[in-house]
């Protein structure tokens, strides 16, 4: 009787430490946004984001520039950080301005985001990452003649896609 070894299972690819990714929705406005999330543990990663635009303002023909930053946690409930279900919370504040000589204007807001996601990564790293949520605003435009004040809830939705390391 001959004895059969089964072969040896291959060893787990190391998870990715890092994701690199790009909103295609901002470009709509034109803006781009990068998010750069970080691996901190096997099902927590941390992510920074960073923006910039440009939106013309229809009535006025003003080049309003826009910025935005923030950052994200991200805590894998199903999965990893190479691909699963995640919960996290989101803060992003945005600026905006135009130095048009016949109307100056200036923005700024702050959003909290609570959400759910799914990330999926290829084997060769092509990555997907995605979040719905709902977003608490706050914003404040001020130009020469007025400031005005709002807060506001409303839906979170991010689809990036990049590359994981």
């Amino acid at each position: 009787m001959v004895a059969v070894i089964p072969p040896e299972a291959p060893p787990p690819r190391p998870l990715p430490t890092a994701a690199l990714t790009i909103s295609p929705l901002h470009m709509i406005l034109p803006m781009i946004e990068v998010t750069g999330e970080f691996r901190v543990a096997p099902k927590l990663g941390v992510a920074v984001i960073a923006g910039a635009g440009a939106i013309r303002d229809m009535d006025t023909n003003a080049l309003i520039k826009v910025y935005e930053a923030g950052a994200s946690l991200r805590y894998y409930v199903l999965g990893n950080f190479r691909h699963g279900m995640q919960i996290g919370g989101e803060a992003i504040y945005v600026k905006a301005s135009t130095d048009n000589t016949g109307v100056e204007v200036r923005g700024k807001g702050l959003g909290l985001s609570p959400f759910v996601g799914y990330k999926w990564t290829s084997r060769i790293g092509f990555t997907i990452d995605t979040q719905l949520g709902v977003t608490f605003i706050t914003l404040r435009a001020d130009s020469a003649t007025q400031t005005k004040q709002e807060s506001k809830v409303g839906p979170l939705l991010n689809l990036n896609v990049g590359w994981s390391i």
